[in-house]
């Protein structure tokens, strides 16, 4: 039996065929950035968290499962950058050591917090309540230090290998990098919140804080040609916030067992427990983002455009 296929059903599949093409791959085969992206993010976030959870109990198993996902990140984007976008890996930026940018990472991002905690103390909205030394000792104390520093390093590693990294770099290849910035500080944002926000105030403040910081941190990136400023900060940042001075909001009344024990008293302004310390990491973020911006202005960087 001879079967009869009209001219028009042919060239609607055809056209059906080459819409999937132009919604899912680029001109040169390669799945377009968008969905690179999504699909790179999906396999980090899902495989990391289901390493870390596995690896959750005593305090070697929490930092040995750190270390793995590090191990992980490393390879899923080097795979991603080389085998799905066919891109050179050095572009990434943590190809070559660069210890003076880390070590100078490091010093920045203590120092800013240690700014937010003085200010927080000169308007009565912090006070210190005590010390878990008492508790600890100073041998177990500097254990936990210790413990806790590599462990906020390797999760300041991968989220700027994959944020200031991989996504920046991805979105960056054919998009100008100013808009490759704004939407990959987005998304960085976004994935922050872990609970439902209990308020629109509450949204604003903290996406705004967290784009400018990113915004930072990107800069960072484009200036030094490198990850390792960025890593640094993000790591002493959240270290010295949570283990050292329990300055997150959210800690409770174990003060999160940082080595000084801050007590938050600020007022709420629509933000819930300690809202108004919330306002200073805007300022300071914001701070941050234009103090650098500027400076790399005066020294003749075109801050917007990457290496």
């Amino acid at each position: 039996m001879r079967t009869v296929v009209d001219a028009s059903d042919v060239a609607l599949a055809s056209r059906s065929r080459n819409w999937l093409v132009r919604v899912f791959a680029e001109a040169g085969g390669r799945p377009r950035r968008g969905w690179r992206v999504a699909a790179y993010l999906i396999v980090l976030i899902g495989t990391t968290g289901v390493l870390s959870s596995l690896m959750r109990g005593s305090l070697v198993m929490n930092v040995a499962g750190h270390a793995g996902v590090v191990a992980f990140a490393l390879a899923a984007t080097y795979a991603f950058r080389r085998l799905v976008d066919r891109r050179a890996w050095h572009q990434i930026g943590v190809s070559t050591w660069r210890w003076r940018h880390a070590v100078l990472g490091l010093a920045v991002g203590t120092g800013s917090m240690l700014v937010v905690f003085a200010v927080a103390g000169s308007l009565g909205w912090a006070r210190v309540a005590g010390s878990e030394l008492s508790d600890r000792g100073p041998g177990a104390m500097a254990v936990l230090l210790s413990a806790g520093l590599f462990m906020y390093a390797t999760s300041a590693f991968v989220q700027e290998l994959a944020f200031r990294g991989y996504v920046l770099q991805t979105l960056a290849d054919g998009w100008p990098m100013r808009r490759a910035a704004l939407v990959s500080s987005l998304i960085f944002a976004i994935l922050h919140f872990a609970e439902p926000p209990t308020s629109v105030w509450f949204v604003v403040v903290l996406l705004a804080d967290i784009m400018l910081m990113a915004g930072f941190l990107v800069l960072t990136r484009l200036s030094t040609g490198a990850l390792w400023l960025a890593i640094g900060f993000h790591t002493t940042w959240n270290w010295v916030m949570d283990c050292v001075l329990s300055m997150d909001t959210d800690a409770g009344t174990d003060y999160g067992n940082a080595l000084i024990h801050v007590q938050l008293d600020a007022p709420e302004f629509g933000l819930g427990h300690g809202g108004g310390v919330e306002l200073l990491y805007l300022l300071n973020s914001a701070a941050l983002f234009a103090g650098y911006w500027l400076l790399q202005r005066r020294r003749g960087m075109r801050t917007w455009e990457g290496r």
